[in-house]
């Protein structure tokens, strides 16, 4: 199975394709699993280049990861979520250097800067803080450049081969982000599923929101969480995003999405069902060693 992920090597995304390849497979392989930004990951599914893409989607402290829902809307006529993955985060700042003093920037993911946004302002009041695509790139800049420092998993700080400088840097314990597996087509029902759906109104009305939850609610249909992202091709409008318990084939939460269509095409809007996949419990991260084998 190959898996594309949002790279460099050594990001919290790897972490989360080594989960889910055991999973699958039983076992770890790393020269399965190769990295791209996040649009681009989901372009190698579609044009058949990879099995599975595994992506971000949200964190317990700085909440979903925007631009992965922006490409599954953009995606969705042939991609869909079909697994998701659970991992436990831990940051700390690495780099050449020898003791945190010596540190004049940090580098590092912006959701990563804003899960540890308190310690960073408490610790290193006066350092820039410098975002990039990646805690694996944050780590790429800590090596090349002097004085960088990068905020990172301790697993990416040993890949780069940094100095760790500072431990415990998340603001809250238990930190956990989420990631959403993304294939050509659906999981089929587990008896223990999510479906993530996106709805665009063509025309705004009051009541509208109410109208689409009671359709949920009227089927029995819980929803775990509602969200909204700026619609890209029109400025001040917004696409909702819903994901809920049950499965898109499950009687119930199918009557509802089909009174869902139907409301939303006399606004001349849409609806988008984005996936329905197993909900899943974190689990255990594989170790594995510097030669990219699998620790007994």
């Amino acid at each position: 199975m190959q898996i594309v992920t949002l790279g460099p090597k050594g990001t919290f995304s790897e972490e989360a394709a080594l989960i889910y390849q055991k999973r699958v497979t039983g076992k770890v392989d790393p020269a399965k699993i190769k990295f791209h930004n996040i649009f681009d990951c989901l372009q190698e599914v579609e044009s058949y280049r990879a099995d599975r893409a595994v992506l971000p989607a949200e964190n317990m402290v700085d909440g979903i990861i925007g631009i992965t829902f922006d490409a599954l809307i953009d995606f969705h006529d042939f991609i869909k979520v079909n697994d998701e993955v659970h991992v436990s985060i831990e940051y700390v700042l690495a780099g050449k250097m020898k003791s945190p003093g010596e540190v004049e920037k940090i580098f590092s993911h912006p959701s990563a800067l804003n899960q540890c946004a308190h310690s960073l302002d408490n610790l290193f009041p006066t350092l820039l803080q410098v975002p990039v695509a990646s805690t694996a790139e944050a780590a790429v800049k800590a090596l090349e450049e002097p004085g960088v420092a990068a905020l990172c998993s301790p697993r990416t700080a040993r890949e780069y081969g940094l100095n760790i400088l500072h431990e415990n840097l998340a603001d809250y314990p238990n930190n956990e982000t989420r990631f959403f597996v993304c294939g050509l087509t659906d999981s089929p029902p587990t008896g223990n599923d999510r479906t993530l759906l996106a709805v665009r109104f063509g025309v705004n009305r009051p009541g509208q929101l109410h109208e689409i939850t009671g359709f949920f609610a009227e089927n029995n249909i819980d929803l775990t969480f509602v969200q909204s992202r700026p619609y890209k091709v029109r400025p001040q409008e917004y696409v909702l995003i819903f994901e809920m318990i049950g499965h898109k084939s499950d009687p119930g939460l199918k009557n509802a999405l089909n009174k869902v269509e139907q409301k939303v095409r006399v606004t001349d809007g849409w609806k988008k069902v984005l996936g329905s996949y197993p909900h899943r419990k974190k689990e255990e991260k594989p170790v594995v060693d510097k030669a990219g084998t699998q620790d007994s």
